[in-house]
């Protein structure tokens, strides 16, 4: 959405800009857990090739390296003759909470698999796979048939994404309360079923897995009071890792710095100023509420022809203000960039000059186009909350979303100064997944803790 007329406030290196819009990530309802009260999320990955708290109460199960998602290890779980494989985690774990996400990728062959919230050996909300088919429901044996896996998908062979809010709805005169489960799978753009009955989700103690046919595999598995899909129509689509904008388990120590490096592998969009990459720092205000107020975000465009513009955020309004070498139209038309381009990125709260310093060096070219930075005026707190995201802007295309094409990691996620002494690495307990009207051409893979960041398909 182009906003004409605006300019930035003080650019350092760079014109003032016309502005286009950018939004904060956003829950369709009253995020759960701004004040942290309840708040948890277990996050496993197996990158480490251990069990990452799943306990086998039937059968048995393991960490393998194949099959592998995207080179990220698996939960192997198999049903042995008659009797069904059944996994629990409980690990930080708070209960009693009215509404929950989970998430999954599950590599289900020939077998029949399920993942969701039990309460020890018995299940109480699940989504199963078996074949292209989707079930869901409270138990396995209590499941029906909601629908077939979305194709064609960017998942890797063989595997599904499967992920679901589950929630408490209180009737009017607040005497009933009942559960219901929404279900997604290889997108969020669309629900495959909403309000599917669990009655006894309440009563969650566990993360549950459970094979009951064959050999099933299971990776990226996040269980959160966070909200991981959301589907909100004509909204700007995107996905991400992080937590802020009211959607958030944990406050990070007071920050004055947020880092990164992004790797642009290859793209292929037919309009500019529509698709982009970036990361995002917020102060106090910011982190706990869905506010444009004390929100920075740093990023590029991805543009046609080998393009790429880079913008900034500058803590109100949402809106992007490019940097520029001169004044051009509304939105950048930026300059060339090699596919595999090498971008750093900060946003510095540099409290002793009274502003925040937003930089990008582009380390794939020289000259005018190497460096770009500027600074704003700022007096506000540190900040205390970070995420990332893809971002395209569906108002303004005139293409759609499938037809833009994008390849890139952002890794070497860290935050220093404030209260930190020491630099500290962002690991994948704090940067938890989320994905609002995320079509079945993308994909966030999973969080790398060793390289502190992940594969962006868009």
């Amino acid at each position: 959405m182009v906003l004409p007329g605006l300019s930035a406030t003080v650019a350092v290196g760079a014109a003032s800009a016309p502005l286009a819009l950018h939004r904060p990530l956003q829950t369709p309802l009253e995020p759960p857990n701004s004040n942290l009260a309840g708040a948890f999320a277990f996050v496993s990955n197996f990158e480490d090739l251990r069990m990452d708290g799943w306990q086998a109460i039937q059968g048995s199960a393991k960490v393998v390296t194949n099959p592998a998602y995207n080179g990220e290890p698996s939960l192997q779980s198999k049903a042995t003759g008659m009797e069904t494989q059944i996994d629990v985690a409980s690990q930080g774990f708070k209960t009693g909470d009215r509404f929950l996400s989970f998430q999954a990728e599950v590599h289900v062959g020939s077998g029949a698999g399920w993942v969701g919230l039990g309460r020890g050996s018995t299940a109480v909300a699940v989504i199963g796979v078996n074949g292209n088919q989707v079930w869901a429901g409270g138990t396995p044996s209590t499941a029906t048939r909601v629908g077939t896996v979305p194709s064609p998908t960017v998942q890797p062979a063989g595997w599904v994404y499967l992920s679901a809010n589950v929630y408490a709805s209180v009737s009017p005169n607040g005497k009933t309360t009942n559960w219901y489960m929404d279900v997604y799978a290889d997108r969020t753009d669309q629900a495959i079923q909403t309000g599917v009955s669990v009655p006894n989700a309440g009563t969650y103690t566990d993360g549950w897995v459970s094979t009951t046919s064959r050999t099933v595999d299971y990776t990226n598995i996040v269980v959160t009071t966070y909200e991981i899909p959301t589907s909100i129509p004509g909204y700007n689509n995107m996905d991400g890792y992080g937590q802020g904008s009211g959607l958030l388990v944990q406050l990070l120590p007071a920050f004055t710095t947020l880092s990164a490096s992004m790797t642009l592998s290859d793209w292929n969009v037919p309009q500019t100023g529509i698709l982009s990459f970036q990361i995002n720092a917020m102060n106090w205000y910011g982190t706990t509420r869905s506010s444009c107020k004390g929100f920075f975000q740093l990023g590029i465009d991805l543009d046609p022809n080998g393009n790429i513009a880079p913008w900034y955020v500058p803590g109100v309004n949402c809106v992007a203000h490019y940097f520029l070498n001169s004044n051009n139209p509304a939105i950048s038309p930026g300059f060339p960039s090699p596919a595999g381009t090498q971008l750093t990125l900060s946003i510095t709260d540099n409290p002793s000059a009274g502003m925040v310093d937003f930089t990008i060096v582009d380390r794939s070219v020289h000259g005018a186009d190497r460096t770009w930075f500027a600074a704003i005026p700022y007096a506000g707190t540190e900040f205390f909350g970070t995420y990332t995201q893809i971002e395209w802007q569906p108002c303004c295309s005139l293409y759609p979303i499938g037809d833009y094409h994008f390849n890139g990691t952002l890794d070497h996620m860290a935050v220093s100064g404030g209260n930190l002494s020491a630099t500290m690495p962002l690991t994948s307990s704090y940067m938890l997944p989320f994905a609002l009207d995320m079509p079945p051409s993308w994909s966030i893979n999973y969080y790398i803790d060793s390289v502190n960041g992940y594969h962006q398909v868009g």
